[in-house]
């Protein structure tokens, strides 16, 4: 048997059988995808995420004695799955039409060469399947039938006329004549059709009529593969000898056996686990051996020219059917997919029995001559194979007569559905539920019909109707996702144990279902059984393609039990890196509740993309969130970025917790006073939330030195702990008397705080050797009891070094403003060594040398002394000392440098500012002073030597109005001698500048 024979053909037949075959080919491609698919093709799996809060530290900071947490709410998510209603997508139909066209243009094109017998039976089967198309829906004009009308006559028209009068004409011309018309035809529906998808209507009402056409098709070449084990079985081998009919007998024996055993399985006559080779793979094997086949039977039997008929015949039918099938499993019409297994078991196992009886009553005694059985095998010397294809066609009606007409009930369950679908992809929904209603009158057990009324009940937000539907869906063709549709609704209805059951079935049924272990994980995840959560979790991120989804809930569940980890520090390790923002922000999340790391977080990959107003998902809020509060240097993207976000109108819920973000990146940004400003923002906005937020902003304003702003907005709320977080700040101002009852209504329930009041408020006389006092309260009664000269005996009994190397710090500040730079010298060699000390103390004693040796004017030092370690507090100081030192050294250039590092570590710091803002006057640079100075004056009102700095500035730039009222404010900030020192300059600058003034006149 010559496989390529049209080889010998002329080249338009081989272009005809070769492009059939590729569109056989292509057919049977998109039948392998849409079957592997499955449910999927029609229900997509999404995610769900949902926001949780858990509580935290967002940022903190020390001042060596007091660590000062500002607590807040971190934010994680946790996913699940949740199924699409059920939608079939119209271009899938449009594709399937588009093939389905090509098909029938091969079959047309062959049917004008048959007999005319079979000629008028195979047009009136094309006429009748015109028929069921039900041109009327499409809402062409003029309505009625006249569309069929017109492609009856047309079609027919041109069949007969090649058929009667050009039965010269080759099969490639009829084959393009036929393309044209179905063309034509459809550029005319495409233009004048009034419904929105024509091709899906068209082909709900065909499918009845392409449906008997496949069966009778699939029936008729059921006989092909034990044709194919005669070729195999008969064909001499390369020793010589044929495998004999024993083998024939045997291995026929077994292809009857597997369908046997399906057919067992269908009917539930027996629940055996045996693998069986699927009836879809067996008939694309038949397809392909009936296609050789065929042309043995027409060449034997000389029934027509397998050449100018028979190959686009087959060709045709065989696409046909592919396709009728794929368009089953594309619409997940799980009746119609039952139909066909029916019809191909059903008939191959009938068929194909009645096969081997036909090959061993006729041909027994060649095969035991050896003889090539298969050149003769459509030549019966007995009983001729018509008379076995009739047995075999009343064995299969009989069969399906005995089941009740159940495989006729399920088509037309079938066709019924798909007309639902038709109608619901026109947004018809109440059609389209009645026709799904009546195909669950059919069928009701059914997969198909019963989802996609329970579809249409989730959009009318009906979930005890749906989850009645999804109930009905389980009951034969059960799927991961009906149980994630029918748990949906139990959990919409707050019936949590009836989830928890519904996952637990889905997962007996759907062992190796991750989306399923998913979800069961994410229920158990809000109980307190975290170690069911995790297992669930675990397993599933091993089974979905969508890893990421159980592997963000598992850093979830790491956040909100922080025990989990503590047990085994090594899980956080087996959670691949992603760029998936849900798991970035979970991973982000436990960071944020592992203060101790020190690696650099990554910032979020999604946030380098241009998104211009677009709204955040969950997972992209929470990763920007919380990046925000990890990321210890923000950028100006994400600084701009999360305002962006915090203004856009789509994100308006959460726009509260972006500006939150927003101000703290800021601040960690050095814009101390955008970061107040929007902190301000959030307090005016919600008087609710409105104490939290404040206490934030006087926290950040007391680590900023800004103890009277901090005193002043902590006096604002009325909670404990902002009294105590007052009282701290008062007694960092020196006003110990106006902290002091702050003190005892903060400590009534704080030991801790108490044993520190009682250290501050203790006489000097009872303080000298702070016996049975801690090492806090001595330290604190070194830093703050300023009037105790002999404090420094109590220093010296402190124990802790970093403590010590504190109040230290204190003391040395003390006698450096004192000049006694001898005694400073003499604390700092008492301090603690580096080892011993905590990173602030460390830093601490640091400057404290900076300091001693700035004093010193030892520049060559100071500059060198700048260098070594400092945590980031001290930075701002230690680049204005180094600033100062350069300075003395004649480099401007360099000393510029720091000055300006040192306004930009903090720009609200009087000191740093009035500096930096004196050295930039100094050297021209009056407006780069004018801009510094401005924004601390809001913080820094009283400030003497910074309203000097402003007054000269104003005056430097002829602003005479503003410079009076900065004189005005002096006079109330410094002393009388002070202000008297200064006005004489001040006068003395104003009188040249009026002069200059009548100088330019004249």
């Amino acid at each position: 048997m010559a496989l390529f024979f049209w080889h010998t053909w002329s080249k338009s037949d081989r272009m005809v059988v070769i492009s059939g075959l590729a569109l056989l080919v292509l057919c049977t491609l998109g039948y392998t995808y849409v079957a592997w698919q499955g449910l999927e093709n029609v229900v997509s799996w999404n995610v769900l995420g949902e926001l949780v809060s858990l509580p935290g530290t967002l940022y903190s900071f020390t001042d060596g004695l007091l660590t000062y947490p500002i607590t807040g709410r971190i934010q994680t998510v946790t996913n699940q799955f949740a199924v699409s209603p059920m939608l079939v997508h119209p271009g899938m139909a449009t594709l399937s039409v588009g093939l389905l066209c090509a098909a029938l243009t091969y079959a047309l094109a062959a049917i004008c060469r048959l007999p005319a017998l079979r000629y008028r039976v195979a047009m009136a089967l094309f006429v009748l399947l015109l028929a069921v198309c039900r041109f009327e829906v499409l809402g062409l004009p003029g309505g009625g039938r006249w569309p069929f009308l017109v492609m009856t006559l047309l079609f027919g028209g041109v069949s007969y006329y090649f058929h009667a009068f050009q039965t010269a004409t080759r099969l490639l011309t009829r084959l393009l004549v036929f393309g044209g018309l179905f063309a034509l035809a459809a550029l005319g529906i495409g233009l004048g059709a009034s419904v929105v998808h024509p091709a899906q209507l068209l082909l709900s009402y065909a499918l009845a009529g392409l449906v008997i056409i496949s069966v009778l098709f699939i029936a008729y070449i059921a006989i092909d593969i034990v044709g194919g084990l005669v070729w195999l079985t008969s064909v001499s081998r390369p020793n010589g000898r044929p495998l004999g009919a024993v083998n024939f007998i045997f291995i026929s024996a077994l292809y009857l056996l597997n369908l046997l055993l399906i057919w067992l399985r269908n009917t539930k006559s027996i629940d055996w686990d045996v693998l069986t080779i699927s009836p879809f793979l067996i008939l694309l094997v038949s397809i392909a051996m009936g296609f050789w086949g065929f042309r043995h039977l027409t060449e034997q039997r000389s029934l027509l020219s397998f050449k100018d008929a028979g190959a686009g015949l087959y060709l045709g039918l065989s696409a046909m059917t592919i396709l009728t099938v794929a368009y089953g499993f594309a619409t997940a019409n799980d009746p119609l997919i039952e139909v066909f297994e029916d019809a191909i078991v059903y008939s191959h196992f009938i068929m194909g029995f009645l096969m081997v009886l036909y090959v061993l009553v006729n041909f027994l005694p060649i095969y035991q001559q050896q003889l090539p059985v298969y050149r003769v095998l459509y030549k019966a010397r007995l009983a001729d194979l018509p008379l076995f294809r009739l047995a075999g066609v009343i064995g299969i009606v009989g069969v399906s007569m005995s089941t009740g007409h159940f495989t006729a009930r399920q088509g037309y369950a079938a066709c019924l559905a798909a007309l639902g679908d038709a109608y619901q992809a026109e947004n018809e929904a109440d059609l389209a539920q009645t026709y799904y209603q009546e195909s669950v009158a059919q069928e009701y057990q059914q997969h198909k019909a019963n989802y996609a009324l329970a579809s249409i009940a989730i959009n009318r937000n009906d979930p005890a109707t749906a989850a009645l539907f999804f109930s009905q869906a389980l009951l034969k063709q059960p799927s991961p996702q009906a149980f994630i549709g029918l748990y949906s609704t139990y959990q919409q209805t707050n019936l949590f144990f009836d989830a928890v059951k519904t996952l637990q079935r889905g997962i007996n049924r759907f062992p190796d279902s991750g989306e399923l272990r998913t979800n069961l994980g994410y229920l158990y995840g809000k109980t307190a059984l975290a170690d069911s959560a995790f297992y669930y979790l675990k397993s599933a991120a091993d089974l979905t393609p969508r890893a990421n989804v159980p592997l963000a809930n598992i850093l979830a569940l790491y956040a909100r039990n922080p025990q989990i980890l503590a047990s085994d520090s090594t899980l956080l390790a087996q959670v691949p890196d992603s760029d998936d923002p849900t798991l970035t922000a979970n991973a982000l999340a436990l960071r944020l509740q592992q203060p101790r790391t020190t690696t650099v977080s990554n910032q979020p990959a999604w946030l380098t993309k241009a998104r211009p107003n677009a709204a955040l998902g969950v997972g992209e809020f929470a990763g920007l969130y919380n990046y925000a509060l990890l990321a210890p240097r923000p950028d100006t993207l994400l600084c701009n970025t999360i305002q962006r976000a915090a203004l856009n109108p789509v994100n308006q819920t959460i726009s509260d917790e972006l500006s939150l973000a927003g101000a703290l990146a800021t601040y960690k940004a050095h814009r101390h006073h955008e970061a107040f400003g929007q902190l301000t923002q959030l307090i005016t906005n919600d008087a609710r939330t409105a104490p939290t937020y404040r206490t934030m902003l006087g926290l950040l304003e007391l680590e900023q030195g800004l103890n009277k702003q901090a005193a002043a907005t902590f006096a604002q709320n009325t909670d404990t702990l902002s009294t105590g977080y007052r009282a701290v700040a008062l007694t960092k101002t020196g006003d110990l008397v106006a902290a002091q009852p702050l003190w005892e209504t903060a400590t009534r329930h704080d030991a801790t705080l108490r044993d520190v009041q009682q250290a501050l408020y203790t006489a000097p006389a009872s303080a000298t050797s702070g016996s049975g006092w801690t090492d806090l309260q001595k330290a604190f009664y070194v830093s703050y009891r300023s009037d105790d000269d002999n404090r420094g005996k109590v220093w010296e009994t402190i124990r802790d070094a970093s403590l010590k190397t504190v109040a230290g710090a204190t003391l040395i500040t003390d006698y450096l403003a004192t000049r006694q730079y001898f005694y400073a010298q003499m604390i700092l060699s008492q301090m603690g060594k580096p080892a011993q000390l905590t990173p602030f103390a460390r830093s601490l004693e640091n400057l404290s040398a900076l300091r001693i040796t700035a004093f010193r004017t030892k520049d060559k030092a100071t500059d060198s002394l700048a260098k070594t370690f400092f945590v980031d507090q001290h930075l701002a100081e230690v680049s204005l000392l180094r600033g100062q030192a350069l300075a003395r050294q004649k480099r401007p250039a360099e000393a510029r440098q720091a000055y300006q590092d040192a306004l930009q570590r903090a720009p609200l710091n009087a000191t740093i500012v009035q500096e930096t803002a004196t050295f930039l006057r100094q050297h021209k640079q009056v407006k780069d002073a004018y801009a510094a100075v401005l924004p601390a004056l809001d913080y820094n009102e009283a400030d003497p030597e910074l309203l000097k700095t402003y007054v000269l500035l104003c005056l430097d730039q002829s602003l005479t109005d503003y410079a009076d009222d900065g004189l005005t404010r002096l006079q109330v900030a410094t002393s009388p001698a002070d202000y008297q020192a200064f006005e004489q300059a001040y006068q003395q600058k104003l009188a040249a500048i009026e002069n200059a003034r009548t100088t330019f006149r004249n």
